[in-house]
C-alpha cells in the first residue's frame, strides 16, 4: 500500500516515518521544509524509537505534483485546520481519483469532517485523535519524545449507522499499518467523544495562553484566578460536548474530574510547554480558532447552552490575530 502525508511537519513526518518503518511506501507533500527534505530527508531524534534518518519514497512540494501518475491508498492530512481561511478540501482535489483512497484527518478540533464528506462522498473518512511529543527544530530536523498514540474511527453519516467499524477493511488495514510501525494504535467506535475530550484542553488553556499575554499553560493553572477561570471554561465545553455526543466524555471521570485532570496534568509538567496557539501567535501564523473554539460555540447555540467564557475567549483571540493577519488570511507586512 502507498500512503501520502499532506503536511509533513512534526506530526506528519513522525507518522510517515513509522509507517515506512513498518514496511509501507510513504510519500510526503512538504511546504516550508521542502528543499531540506528533498535534499536530505528527515533527521529524527526520538526518545522512543532512537535516532534515525527517514527518507520518503517521494517528496513533493504540491499536491498537484504528488497526483501525477499516482493513486494512494491512504492520504493523511496533517496540516493545520483553517476552514476560516480556505476550503480545507481543495488541496486534495488533484489527489482523489476514485473511491479507493481513504482520507485520514490528523487534526485538532471539532466539526472537521463535514466539508470532506460533502466534497468526497464516495471516499471513506477516518478521523483521529493524536497524542504526540514532537517538534520540528528546523527544516527536516525532528525531535520526538516518548508519546506516539493515535485513536481513530470511521466517520459515519446517518446512512452508515450499521457499518461495523472494527471489521471494516479501511480501519483494520490502517490499524495494521500503524502497529507495524510501532505506533500505539486504538480503534474507537465513538471517536467524536474522544475528540471532544481532547478539545477540553485545546479550547481553554491553548487560547488563554495567547490572550493572557503569552503565559504558558503551567503558569496559567498555578495562578489561582486563572486556574478557576480555566476550570469554569472547561465546564462549559464539557457540557456542550456531552450534549453533542449524547453522554459523558469519559467512561470513568465525571465532568468536574475531567477539568481537574487536565489542570493537574498541566500543572505537573516538568518543563515549560508552549501551546500550539501560542506558538502560532508568536510566529504570526493563523490560529485554529474556528475548529477549536467557534465550532464549539456554534454547537452550544444549537443546544441552547450558555458559554460566556468560551465566547469571550474566542473574540479576544480573533482580535489578537488581527494584529498581524488580514481577514482573508494575508499576512500583514511590517512597516
Amino acid at each position: 500500500m502507498h500512503t501520502l502525508i499532506v503536511g509533513a511537519g512534526s506530526v506528519g513526518s513522525m507518522c510517515g516515518w513509522r509507517i515506512k518503518e513498518g514496511g509501507e511506501n510513504v510519500s510526503v507533500v512538504c511546504r516550508s521544509n521542502y528543499e531540506a527534505v528533498k535534499e536530505n530527508g528527515f533527521s529524527i531524534e526520538s526518545a522512543r524509537y532512537g535516532s534515525r534518518k527517514f527518507i520518503p519514497n517521494n517528496v513533493y512540494s504540491t499536491c498537484e505534483d504528488a497526483s501525477k501518475d499516482q493513486e494512494y491508498d491512504y492520504i493523511l492530512v496533517c496540516t493545520k485546520a483553517l476552514p476560516n481561511i480556505a476550503d480545507p478540501t481543495d488541496i486534495l482535489k488533484p489527489l482523489i481519483k476514485s473511491s479507493k483512497t481513504v482520507i485520514v484527518l490528523l487534526q485538532n478540533g471539532i466539526g472537521l469532517e463535514d466539508p470532506y464528506v460533502k466534497a468526497y462522498p464516495k471516499n471513506l473518512l477516518i478521523t483521529c485523535v493524536v497524542y504526540i511529543e514532537s517538534e520540528q527544530k528546523q527544516g527536516g530536523i525532528i525531535k520526538h519524545g516518548k508519546m506516539m498514540e493515535l485513536a481513530y474511527g470511521l466517520h459515519k453519516n446517518k446512512k452508515d449507522d450499521n457499518l461495523d467499524l472494527i471489521k471494516n477493511n479501511a480501519i483494520s488495514n490502517f490499524h495494521n499499518i500503524l502497529t507495524s510501525g510501532g505506533i500505539t494504535s486504538t480503534v474507537s467506535t465513538n471517536i467524536q467523544k474522544l475528540k471532544w475530550f481532547k478539545n477540553v484542553w485545546n479550547a481553554t488553556i491553548s487560547p488563554m495562553s495567547v490572550i493572557s499575554g503569552k503565559y504558558s499553560g503551567e503558569e496559567l493553572v498555578r495562578n489561582p484566578g486563572t486556574r478557576q477561570l480555566i476550570l469554569n471554561a472547561m465546564g462549559e465545553i464539557i457540557k456542550v460536548g456531552e450534549a453533542v455526543t449524547g453522554g459523558p466524555l469519559h467512561d470513568k471521570l465525571s465532568a468536574s474530574e475531567i477539568s481537574e485532570y487536565f489542570v493537574i496534568s498541566t500543572e505537573s509538567l516538568l518543563k515549560t510547554f508552549i501551546p500550539s496557539m501560542l506558538q502560532d501567535f508568536i510566529n504570526k501564523k493563523p490560529m485554529e480558532h474556528q475548529v477549536i473554539l467557534k465550532n464549539v460555540i456554534e454547537s452550544a447555540k444549537r443546544f441552547n447552552i450558555n458559554v460566556p467564557i468560551l465566547e469571550t475567549t474566542y473574540e479576544l483571540l480573533v482580535m489578537n490575530e488581527k494584529k498581524y493577519l488580514k481577514p482573508k488570511g494575508i499576512l500583514l507586512k511590517s512597516p
